[in-house]
This record gives C-alpha cells, structure tokens and sequence, in this order.
C-alpha cells in the first residue's frame, strides 16, 4: 500500500470528528457542570492556593454579614485612578476570589507571616489590575491584605 492510501483513513476520522464536535456538545444538555480550572500557583500546592483563596471568601462573607474581622485591610492606587476613590473594604468585597488569575507565595525569610501574591485582573488581561497580597499568621488567620491597584505591563 502507498503512504497515502495510509493517510485518508486518518483524514476521514479527523473530519469526522470535526462533523460530530457540535452533536456531542449539544448532546451535553444545558444541566452540565463544568469543572473550573484553577489558577497558576507558583511556590505553593493547589491545596494551599485553595485554602488561601477559601480563607479570603470566608472573610468577605463575615464583613458582609456584619461579623468582626481582625485584620488590617488596606488598599490604594495611583493617586489620579478612580480606585482611589474607593474605600478599601469597599474594594475588598468586591474581589471574587475564585476568578484570580495567579497565586504565588512569597518567599519571606525569618518573617513570623507567610506571605501570598494574588492577581485579579477585573477586565481581563492587559487591564488595570488588582496585586494582593495577604499575610497569613502563625495560627493560620488572615492578619493583612494590601491591595494595589496597578497597570498592566507593557511588555
């Protein structure tokens, strides 16, 4: 057999495939759960990075129900961006943590805190983002949040 006798049972599988992509999606119904993908984690597991980022929901739901919160929460911009306009609590209940782009602990040598950088771009990459960074204590609470409001890298 020649080389490209071979070849077109392959090309009529991948077209194939390509034909029944929208059969099997549709098939699907509109009652499937998609699985999200988490985010890129850099120095930590994704068990880590789940656990900061539920600690961090947990303290927006307890400041939304009007529970105390003992941590210092700050937040600020460049002095001429809207965001500085906003009070930092304000700005705190507003970050979804579940749609952060990037988690990354922070390497902090003889510090009592562990240090974790989160970035949340609220209009996509490319954007005016939010930095956060969070320090977690030795009994494992929150004990700050500094979130800068920052362009986006030119390169």
């Amino acid at each position: 057999m020649s080389e490209r006798a071979l070849m077109r049972p392959c090309y009529v599988l991948f077209a194939a495939a390509l034909l029944l992509q929208p059969i099997t999606s549709f098939a699907e119904g509109p009652n499937v759960v998609r699985v999200s993908i988490a985010p890129p984690v850099s120095g930590l597991s994704p068990d880590e990075a789940s656990t900061i980022l539920g600690k961090l929901a947990d303290a927006q739901r307890r400041l939304s129900n009007g529970q105390f919160e003992n941590f210092e929460l700050l937040s600020g911009s460049i002095a001429s961006y809207e965001m500085t306009k906003v009070p930092p609590r304000e700005a705190f209940l507003k970050v979804p943590f579940s749609n952060v782009s990037k988690i990354e602990k922070i390497q902090s040598e003889g510090c009592v805190w562990q240090r974790y950088r989160l970035v949340y771009p609220p209009n996509g990459g490319g954007h005016l983002y939010w930095d956060i960074d969070v320090a977690i204590g030795p009994s494992g609470d929150i004990e700050q949040v500094v979130m800068s409001y920052r362009p986006a890298a030119l390169f």
